[in-house]
């Protein structure tokens, strides 16, 4: 809902022709004279009066400091900045313009000020005056359960290591709990960095009955750690802790964790940390919890919000006054497309293009590409291209683009794939453009400085802001070696086109709801206590009642069996009604001793106990149900035998070859999944499907192949950790397998080293190169479960190539 202040500026703009105008030529960069300057300053300072005198009107302060940061920056004129960052505690901007000698007529007043701006110095960095407070407000609290709601890119990682060190004393067994591996792993390393003196556990499975310890873990792990020993956390640190409101799997996972831990340990603490909650209320999961909110209100950041129309016309958005000004025109030819030109006319040094699906990602980077000079003796670029032919394939797509300064990511691609590329994107200076999805949203940090948004889609308003705050990261702002306050005014571009944009879209809506930077919370998780109750579907009903059972002792036969399913995550999978718990619980007692059961591969015993002879409505995954077709339990076997003794290369090649042997037969059409499917066709997993779920390999062309493969290995390794690790999980549970046979399945190997290595982290083909060139032993883990190599082992990691020396680099201090 609009604001009161944001309706007056509104009408302020409408009535005063100068005020209108002055803020027009301001946000257009138009020249003003001498009277205009004085004008637009004073308009600042009246509306910062006018905050002053009642706090609450906030859209005031915001006005007056885009007035004067944008003036300063244009004008080169940096005493307006720098009284009022002086005046309203933005001492990180005061201390650059002083340091980097903005201003040449420094007065006693100010350097009386410089002296108030150490006071703010707290570790490599100065803080804002309200940054200062809620930090020491936050570390000093004693509070059972605490918000912390800052900006993205205020620092909340480093706030979680200074509260760890605040409260060690009184929370030995501490949990951090992040939504991806990729932040889990960025964790992992600020923690190990900090050198906190206490065992780091990164996997459920490191967990040797330790009375102190740092985790960071997933919810899925550190559900798993709670539910199978004997242990609880002091103090969980719930990060992105907004991803609780959403309707999906993970945020009921994440709710069941809170609660469980707090049955085992009434006097636990939890940290809420996100830069997108309004109400820290709508967290609650019981309506008696108290949550102590602190929140750093105001952005340094103001984003230069653009739309690029399909005409050309492009327009910049004052979220203030609520209004577009016209900005320019852009001049295109027949040979290359509007918003192209437009992109490559906006380019910064750093960019990120966001496209919503996989297909779309990569279509456009190849289009990009086409438009796009050569990157010129570049040895960086030379060898990410080397690296790359040598540990996926010489026809990965990613290798042309590279040598334009392109990269793409998105979910469909190998982890460590991924990672890599990130990793190069930061370190490499000519790879300018990253074209990926909402991967980039879940917390990763990226140098970007310019932003293009292709589709809006599914993006709700939060999104949006999220992403925005990606870009111009205030470490990169106040970066000492360079002068960069212009950062402090984010480019992001808006693109309307035909082939990209959703269809007869207008993202002029979309950037409308970025007028306020208050948003509504919306629930969607029906176990939070702000959950609109009385409209809960008859799924919705169910969801509560599992959770229940989840956290009930008392339990009758089936219940008992029903709740340990819940737990391993297969009511999202199964149907567990009486009727079919009954079936398996039957089939687990006749099985456990039978010489026929002992006898079957893992795989067989996953479709004897759980989908043989089982009606169809029982099951809710039509992809699992594959598994009553042999040739699809033969694949699986095949596959997770590669994924534990072959390199990525090798079974990137093992699957290009399948797909070849298959493309000249009559069975020709190959699963993929909905996001890189082609065709429906009909079978007994899918009767009469109209779902675009398989490729037709005769149409596609080697090259096209290999990409192909890379993206089947990918989709098989997530559906086999999500979903097959499940029931391998409940089998091993149910002493229905046994620890050699789970030993296997889960890593490859019964060789405790590499089992305890490879639970840090390490991919099964690094481990198997270290085996084969006797570096395991060279390797070790430290007092506090840190793998540490030896001199002969960081000889060895010089030799290395880049590909191989990052994976290491990880996890190997």
């Amino acid at each position: 809902m609009e604001s009161k202040e944001k309706t007056q500026l509104k009408l302020i703009n409408e009535k005063i022709p100068l005020f209108n105008n002055s803020i027009r030529k301001l946000f257009l960069d138009e020249e003003f004279d001498f009277k205009e300057k004085s004008y637009i300053l004073s308009v600042a300072i009246t509306f910062i009066y006018e905050f002053e005198k009642d706090k609450r009107l906030t859209s005031y302060l915001e006005f007056g400091y885009y007035l004067i940061l944008k003036y300063s920056i244009f004008y080169n004129d940096y005493r307006p900045l720098y009284d009022f960052s002086i005046n309203f505690g933005f001492y990180p901007i005061a201390n650059d313009i002083r340091s980097k000698k903005m201003i040449s007529n420094f007065k006693l007043k100010d350097d009386l000020a410089a002296i108030n701006i150490r006071d703010y110095q707290y570790n490599n960095y100065i803080e804002t005056s309200e940054q200062q407070v809620n930090r020491m407000k936050f570390i000093d609290s004693e509070e059972s359960n605490i918000s912390l709601i800052a900006p993205t890119s205020f620092g909340k990682s480093s706030l979680i290591i200074d509260h760890i060190k605040n409260n060690n004393g009184n929370s030995s067994k501490i949990g951090i709990i992040v939504p991806s591996k990729s932040l889990l792993i960025q964790t992992y390393k600020n923690v190990r960095a900090a050198d906190l003196g206490s065992k780091i556990l990164i996997h459920d499975e490191m967990f040797n009955n330790e009375d102190k310890f740092i985790s960071i873990l997933t919810q899925e792990r550190a559900l798993r750690l709670l539910e199978k020993h004997d242990t609880y956390f002091d103090i969980l640190y719930i990060d992105e802790a907004h991803k609780l409101f959403e309707k999906d799997s993970r945020s009921i996972l994440l709710s069941r964790l809170i609660k469980l831990n707090k049955k085992k340990n009434i006097k636990h603490k939890i940290i809420y940390l996100s830069p997108l909650i309004n109400n820290s209320d709508n967290l609650k999961l019981e309506p008696l919890d108290e949550i102590a909110e602190q929140r750093i209100q105001f952005n340094m950041k103001e984003p230069m919000i653009y739309e690029y129309k399909e005409n050309g016309e492009v327009y910049i958005y004052n979220r203030f006054n609520d209004v577009f000004y016209k900005y320019g025109v852009i001049n295109y030819t027949s040979l290359e497309k509007g918003f192209i030109t437009y992109i490559k006319s906006n380019t910064g040094e750093k960019n990120f293009i966001y496209h919503k699906g996989p297909k779309k990602i990569e279509e456009f980077s190849k289009e990009l590409y086409t438009k796009l000079d050569f990157i010129q003796n570049d040895m960086g670029i030379k060898n990410i291209i080397k690296d790359l032919q040598e540990h996926i394939h010489k026809d990965f797509h990613m290798i042309e683009l590279i040598k334009k300064g392109i990269l793409y990511l998105h979910g469909k691609m190998p982890e460590m794939i991924k990672e890599y590329l990130e990793h190069q994107f930061k370190i490499n200076n000519n790879l300018k453009y990253l074209v990926a999805n909402n991967v980039i949203l879940a917390g990763v940090n990226l140098p970007i400085d310019t932003l293009f948004i292709m589709n809006t889609h599914s993006l709700l308003e939060k999104d949006l802001t999220n992403l925005i705050g990606r870009v111009n990261r205030l470490n990169e702002v106040f970066d000492h070696r360079n002068f960069n306050l212009h950062k402090l005014l984010p480019p992001i571009h808006f693109i309307n086109s035909e082939e990209y944009s959703r269809k007869n879209g207008n993202m002029e809506n979309k950037i409308k709801k970025l007028r306020s930077n208050i948003f509504k919370d919306i629930i969607l998780n029906p176990t939070l206590n702000n959950y609109n109750k009385d409209k809960l579907s008859e799924n919705e009903k169910d969801l509560i009642e599992n959770e229940k059972i989840v956290l009930s002792d008392e339990l009758s036969t089936l219940d008992a069996l029903k709740k340990d399913f819940i737990k391993s995550g297969l009511e999202h999978i199964l149907d567990l009604n009486d009727e079919y718990l009954s079936i398996i619980k039957e089939r687990m007692d006749k099985h456990k001793e039978a010489a026929s059961w002992k006898s079957l591969d893992f795989i067989d015993k996953i479709y004897t106990l759980f989908f043989y002879d089982i009606r169809k409505e029982f099951i809710k995954d039509a992809v699992v149900n594959r598994l009553k077709n042999e040739k699809a339990r033969k694949f699986y076997k095949m596959h997770i035998n590669d994924k534990h003794t072959k390199s990525l290369k090798q079974h990137i090649m093992k699957t290009y070859n399948y797909f070849k042997a298959r493309k000249d037969t009559d069975d020709f059409n190959v699963y993929i999944g909905e996001t890189y499917g082609e065709h429906a066709i009909s079978s007994k997993e899918y009767p009469n499907s109209t779902r675009k779920l398989f490729i037709d390999l005769r149409e596609k062309e080697d090259t096209e192949l290999i990409n192909l493969a890379m993206v089947k290995i990918k989709i098989e390794d997530d559906f086999v950790s999500y979903t097959l690790n499940r029931f391998i999980t409940v089998l091993y549970d149910f002493n229905l397998i046994s620890d050699e046979e789970y030993n296997l399945a889960i890593y490859g190997t019964n060789d405790n080293h590499k089992i305890n290595i490879r639970k840090t982290g390490l991919s099964f083909s690094l481990i198997s190169k270290l085996t084969i060139d006797n570096q395991l032993g060279n390797i070790i883990f430290d007092k506090n479960n840190n793998l540490i190599g030896n001199a002969i082992f960081k000889k060895y990691l010089n030799e290395l190539d880049g590909f191989h020396r990052f994976e290491i680099d990880k996890y190997v201090g």
